[in-house]
């Protein structure tokens, strides 16, 4: 098995690659982990995992920046450096904590992938029903499922989507109607594109469980998905929100001390503890060079 993520080599990006590969290696997993690196004006440095530097696809639709096209665009060109057809690829977001090994479950059979479902995803759903109309053959519609990351596939299965998880992306971020309908400006494009790409590509997916977000509550799954702020009083982040927010990695300067004693529930706990020792790590490496060094 190997695992893979895209990230944009930035320092916001960068720092969730290491808290990533940190937390990787501490759950005790051994696959190779890569990041697809989307270049930038930036030297590629920091990174401590290994990297495959790929094109940054984030301004190819015009007058729009979407980031989400950085994961299939990066995912086509790493496809096509070739590699062992039947390879079980397990692909994970920078923003990804692991708590426990995930173990590889051997060669997939063709057409086989597992992958997390997403109550938003659900094609019944009247903004999802819109795309499917307008961006996906007639003949594969009932069989769109509602799954995005965590994917774990094939090499030869992704290899033969990629290309139009890439291009229906493209579609679907660009065509205004459905974006209109879409929540968040839609930012679930990609997302759609994927499940949609494997739909008519003939792609079956197990419902699997390898991840549990920020305000859960819980540790059950293997993978935090750190995706939404900790909130100070435990529960689900909410955009209109009135309740103060802990910690956000929208927010975080690495490498600050989290507030680690103020986490009330057991994956933001987890979280932020594992942050605060490698952000330990990284304020005792640091060079003394005369620069004040981040307190807690």
């Amino acid at each position: 098995m190997r695992v893979i993520f895209s990230c944009e080599n930035t320092a916001y990006m960068r720092w969730q690659a290491e808290l990533l590969h940190y937390s990787y290696a501490r759950s005790g997993m051994h696959a190779q982990l890569t990041a697809l690196v989307s270049q930038t004006d930036e030297p590629l440095d920091g990174f401590t995992c290994e990297t495959f530097g790929v094109s940054n696809y984030k301004t190819r639709l015009s007058d729009d920046i979407y980031q989400p096209l950085n994961k299939p665009g990066g995912i086509c060109e790493w496809v096509a450096r070739g590699g062992r057809r039947d390879e079980t690829i397990l692909i994970v977001d920078p923003d990804s904590f692991f708590v426990r090994p995930i173990s590889s479950p051997g060669p997939l059979p063709a057409g086989e992938a597992f992958a997390d479902a997403h109550d938003y995803m659900r094609p019944d759903l009247h903004y999802n029903r819109l795309v499917l109309d307008r961006h996906c053959s007639r003949e594969c519609r009932a069989l769109v499922q509602p799954v995005g990351i965590y994917i774990l596939i094939r090499s030869d299965d992704l290899t033969a989507l990629a290309p139009g998880w890439l291009e229906k992306t493209m579609d679907i971020r660009s065509d205004k109607v459905c974006r209109a309908k879409l929540p968040d400006n839609g930012w679930i494009s990609e997302m759609l594109a994927y499940a949609i790409a494997a739909a008519e590509y003939g792609i079956r997916h197990r419902i699997s469980r390898f991840a549990q977000s920020t305000g859960t509550g819980s540790l059950k799954r293997p993978i935090i998905h750190y995706c939404f702020p900790v909130n100070a009083n435990g529960r689900d982040w909410r955009k209109e929100q009135l309740e103060p927010v802990l910690w956000s990695k929208w927010d975080y300067k690495p490498w600050e001390h989290p507030p680690v004693d103020h986490a009330t529930t057991a994956e933001s706990r987890e979280l932020l503890c594992g942050l605060a020792e490698l952000a330990l790590k990284k304020r005792t490496a640091a060079p003394q060079n005369g620069k004040k060094r981040v307190r807690r």
